[in-house]
């Protein structure tokens, strides 16, 4: 363990240790109390991406450890409009603490201005808004991210012996808006530049839906089966049932090569079907754990250790697919 990571596991330590002395029931402002439960709403891109159920999970047992209450709301579907109403509700209703994956940094910088204007601490997790005012981003670094998955694509073309080779390029992602998908795009791309010749060929967009992006991916590959590399910067293709991509499946046996983002357990059931010959995944248990204390941190007039904080993120490729793969709960989508 390096010593940045020690020094955040003992700052969360001795956070617990304080907040477990600090009634959660009793929320001092200014110089009055008023007793009621610390409430903190997570405002999720969506509900029906499940993308964030580790996250979700770490966020409910951490809000309980320090007895303060949690709200999960969000649209159903990726809609920054629906985000934007809820979050004003949630402004409305005086909540103590908001975190938003943003799904789109921009149109959601005004109304977590007016929040945080409003005396709420709010966050931002997983996608963040970082011209906005927020407290705190809480989740990977994902330029890094998106430059290990351009490193490691080096990597796998030159064992294949194809990087003097022009190789036909496209890359799925969820939205142009989000910053989280556009700086794993940018990190990917520039780590790429000079080492390998990649001919991009398309941008193919999904919109965070795991139906939506199989059949983008069919599609594409259907009328372009001479496309040589995907780089998927989510793993939502690979969270519907593997028959879905019959295409794709041939694809990937004629010697096609991905590398996408996400280690999530049924991702990593696919990458060892031959789906995906590496893959870069965000910590989601350490982005709600971390997003809510640091909240709670924030709301007691504690201190908070940075503006960013770093949940690091997980390389997986054939050597340790099924090695990663135990470690994983499967996923019980209710």
């Amino acid at each position: 363990m390096n010593h940045f990571k020690f020094k955040k596991r003992l700052f969360l330590l001795l956070l617990a240790f304080v907040l477990s002395f600090s009634p959660g029931n009793v929320l001092r402002v200014g110089s009055t109390d008023r007793t009621r439960p610390i409430i903190i709403s997570i405002v999720p891109k969506s509900l029906d991406n499940p993308m964030l159920i580790e996250a979700k999970e770490a966020a409910e047992l951490t809000a309980e450890r320090l007895n303060v209450k949690l709200e999960w709301v969000g649209p159903f579907k990726v809609d920054v409009h629906t985000q934007i109403k809820i979050i004003e509700g949630l402004i409305r209703r005086k909540v103590d603490g908001i975190a938003v994956s943003c799904s789109d940094a921009e149109q959601l910088r005004p109304v977590i201005d007016k929040a945080v204007a409003a005396g709420i601490k709010v966050a931002t997790m997983e996608a963040d808004a970082p011209e906005s005012n927020r407290l705190f981003y809480c989740g990977t670094n994902n330029y890094a991210a998106g430059a290990k998955c351009g490193e490691v694509l080096v990597r796998i073309v030159t064992a294949k012996g194809w990087a003097d080779r022009e190789l036909n390029t496209v890359i799925l992602t969820g939205s142009t808006k989000a910053h989280d998908l556009n700086e794993r795009i940018r990190g990917f791309q520039e780590a790429a530049v000079g080492r390998l010749k990649l001919n991009y060929r398309t941008l193919l967009i999904c919109n965070e839906d795991t139906t939506t992006a199989a059949k983008e991916v069919e599609a594409y590959l259907k009328k372009h089966p001479e496309t040589d590399v995907l780089f998927f910067t989510g793993g939502w293709a690979f969270l519907g049932p593997p028959e879905t991509l019959p295409v794709y499946d041939q694809w990937c046996q004629n010697g096609g090569i991905t590398v996408a983002m996400d280690t999530s357990y049924p991702v990593l059931q696919a990458a060892l079907r031959g789906f995906a010959q590496a893959l870069v995944g965000p910590d989601y248990r350490k982005m709600g754990e971390f997003t809510v204390s640091y909240l709670v941190c924030a709301i007691k007039d504690l201190p908070i250790p940075s503006d960013f904080i770093d949940t690091g993120f997980e390389l997986a490729d054939e050597s340790n697919f099924s090695q990663l793969l135990q470690t994983k709960k499967p996923w019980d989508i209710k």
